[in-house]
């Protein structure tokens, strides 16, 4: 009775209000008084913010953001998983540490994956070469895509060679196989029955995903109706042969990193989800049976709140969607891969790139990801080696073992402002998928260039906030470091590598007399069986694949997704500099012609040093002038072929017109350039005098830069 009576107590101790005595100022009662503070600047254009997704964020939350959203109250473990698939969350386990291992040759893919499982990895993620991933032998493809990127594989013996001493009862699996996962899971059936082990020890994803792969790369070596049937083909396999292993994958990575935002990545992700559904159903499967073999998987960008929002969102619009489709509680259920962003990474500043990882895995691990990748800090300039894999690995270890982001569950959950997001995310995210599906569906929308071209303008919105430095790459198009060392490439010989998988696939088919094809039966769930089968007499991918008639059919073709980086542009001036300097032993210069003091003319001074310095250029300083004819004879004692005023505007009216007039009698190819936004009435002024143009906040860094990179000699 005492318990009961003191729980009592504690509840209504809990329901009570923190510092019940003080009144609580209203939204509008917060605003008045921001207001105050901001001295005359409009509050909107201070304190909201405006994303990428078209979400107007404000400056604070209240309880009365989220009184109407009703996923608020649900629980992990529970539909509609906003809040995580598991009831005890990462608890009990851990996200799975799933790094990608991109090496070339099955010898030393083994060696590698062996040291890194045992050194904190706990899934297997093989990264496949284009080669293997459209189902050919090397000999039946361009050399240069060999071992490019990923993992050559091509006969049973290279994955006995792959995968030696490694436990496959204890370490999953995490492979995107491109359109269809059937030849590369034959090959690893084939080893398990020859090795007289069951394939029900396999766990994880081998996976496939034709549209991913059809938006990526343009076109599909297997018709899409066929890669259906084997993708029907495999479900049916799995649930009797492999029931802890998933068949199909659903990338959203692709998208990202071709510049869609949150939104639009999880409309992308779900609205091919759904075809997959549809064309599954069609072949005769359940909801539940396709469902719980699905894996989806999502990138983790910059915006730290808005990442975790779109995982939460994820879950919340998936299990709907099944829950409409018919699908029980446990199909409702969205495993989600995550990897760190390959779009936010930069070639300079490189290890920047080390922080940015650290900060979108630790919106993964706040979010519940199931598995996780971190990309390799030196991804863009070269292939990573162990220490590079070493430091990604360890960023997922630290979050687990010392910031301990497994607990609380779901430490999201019941923030004003992440419950707010999501929602918002969620809503948007089914506007967007309920207009794809009235195109005909994702493939629809695909052929008819609609995803293609809203990703596009994206990636448009977001480089002219880059090119006026408003979207930010530290140590790129701001802060960047002249003086760092650029990475060392890794010195592999990619024409002896490729020559010598080339002449071992060709040995092997000739020790086992293999055919050119093996004739499978369109529809028959047998199909893994017969090629497994083939397999073990000797066939090989490239074999298997041609059973499929991969190779023969009538491809589907769309414009495929311009996958890049967002800092590629502003990299491409600084190579631009270097080139320069290899031709003419120097930095194109620039002189800052600094006026009066240096109080006077520091600031803008400043802000023009790194402005001109993002594109490589060498800026020539000094503590200032206190005349025009003095600054006027530096400048031209200097050599440089472009100059900055910098001073006050206060001062501008008197020293702009006599300096740019002088310095263009003299030589009148000088580039003079004038550091602030001059008045309306002024600018007209200053460059009738000769000024060119002004360097200030808003001034479009990439343009200006460019242009003189290629009219200044």
């Amino acid at each position: 009775m005492s318990n009961h009576i003191e729980n009592q107590k504690k509840q209504e101790c809990c329901q009570k209000r923190f510092f019940s005595e003080f009144s609580y100022p209203t939204y509008d009662e917060w605003k008045v008084a921001a207001e105050k503070l901001l001295k005359g600047k409009p509050f909107e254009k201070a304190l909201l913010t405006k994303t990428y997704e078209g979400i107007t964020l404000q400056p604070i939350y209240n309880q009365e953001n989220i009184k109407d959203i009703p996923h608020v109250d649900s629980l992990p473990g529970f539909p509609p998983y906003v809040r995580g698939t598991k009831a005890e969350g990462h608890l009990r386990k851990p996200w799975n540490i799933c790094q990608e291992l991109a090496v070339p040759v099955p010898e030393e893919f083994n060696k590698v994956a062996k040291h890194d499982l045992e050194r904190g990895q706990t899934v297997l993620n093989v990264v496949l070469d284009d080669v293997t991933r459209k189902g050919l032998d090397p000999d039946q493809a361009s050399n240069s895509n060999i071992g490019k990127n990923g993992l050559s594989v091509s006969t049973i013996e290279d994955i006995k060679t792959m995968l030696k001493d490694i436990d496959l009862e204890t370490i999953p699996f995490f492979i995107n196989a491109g359109a269809t996962s059937l030849p590369f899971t034959a090959l690893l059936s084939a080893f398990l029955k020859e090795t007289g082990k069951s394939t029900s020890i396999l766990k994880g994803c081998i996976g496939a995903d034709p549209l991913g792969e059809l938006a990526k790369e343009g076109s599909l070596n297997i018709e899409l109706e066929k890669s259906y049937d084997t993708m029907a083909s495999m479900v049916n396999w799995g649930k009797e042969n492999a029931s802890e292993l998933n068949t199909i994958i659903v990338d959203g990575n692709p998208y990202h990193n071709a510049s869609a935002d949150a939104v639009s990545e999880l409309a992308y992700v779900v609205a091919t989800g759904v075809e997959y559904i549809r064309a599954l159903q069609k072949r005769g499967l359940n909801i539940n049976d396709i469902a719980t073999k699905m894996v989806f998987s999502f990138s983790l960008g910059s915006n730290f709140f808005m990442e975790i929002a779109k995982i939460r969102a994820a879950r919340l619009v998936w299990s709907q969607i099944i829950k409409e489709f018919g699908g029980d509680s446990e199909s409702q259920k969205m495993f989600i891969h995550g990897r760190t962003s390959s779009w936010t990474k930069t070639v300079y500043d490189p290890y920047v790139n080390m922080l940015r990882n650290t900060s979108e895995a630790f919106s993964a691990a706040i979010a519940g990801v199931d598995s996780l990748h971190v990309t390799s800090f030196d991804e863009p300039s070269r292939e990573a080696d162990d220490f590079s894999r070493r430091i990604s690995r360890n960023v997922q270890s630290i979050l687990v073992e010392e910031c301990h982001f497994t607990q609380p569950i779901d430490p999201a959950g019941g923030s004003w402002y992440i419950e707010f997001l999501t929602n918002e995310i969620a809503n948007r995210a089914w506007e967007l998928f309920q207009e794809i599906e009235a195109e005909g569906g994702m493939n629809q929308a695909l052929i008819n260039g609609k995803i293609q071209k809203s990703i596009e303008e994206k990636a448009e919105e977001k480089f002219n906030k880059m090119a006026i430095r408003k979207h930010i790459f530290v140590g790129t198009n701001m802060y960047p470091n002249l003086n760092e060392k650029p990475l060392v490439p890794r010195n592999i010989d990619y024409d002896a590598l490729q020559k010598e998988r080339i002449e071992t696939v060709q040995a092997y088919k000739m020790s086992k007399k293999s055919v050119e094809s093996f004739e499978f039966s369109d529809s028959s769930d047998q199909l893994m069986q017969k090629a497994t089968e083939a397999v073990l007499s000797g066939a090989t991918l490239g074999n298997i694949s041609n059973g499929l008639h991969m190779t023969e059919c009538q491809k589907v073709t769309v414009q495929p997704l311009h996958i890049h980086r967002g800092a590629e542009k502003f990299e491409a001036l600084r190579k631009t500099a270097e080139d320069i300097i290899a031709k003419n032993g120097s930095m194109i210069k620039m002189f800052l012609v600094n006026m009066g003091s240096i109080p006077q003319h520091k600031a803008r001074a400043d802000f023009t040093t790194g402005f001109f310095e993002v594109g490589g250029f060498e800026v020539l300083k000094n503590n200032g002038f206190e005349t025009v004819d003095e600054a006027v004879e530096a400048t031209l004692a200097s050599g440089a072929p472009i100059a900055v005023i910098c001073s006050s505007d206060q001062t501008y009216p008197e020293l702009v017109p006599p300096i740019a007039k002088k310095l263009k009698l003299a030589k009148p190819e000088m580039k003079v350039f004038v550091a602030g936004k001059p008045a309306k009435d002024l600018e007209p002024v200053y460059r009738e005098v000769g000024v060119d143009d002004f360097i200030h906040v808003r001034a479009n860094c990439y343009e200006l830069l460019l242009n003189l990179q290629k009219e200044v000699k």
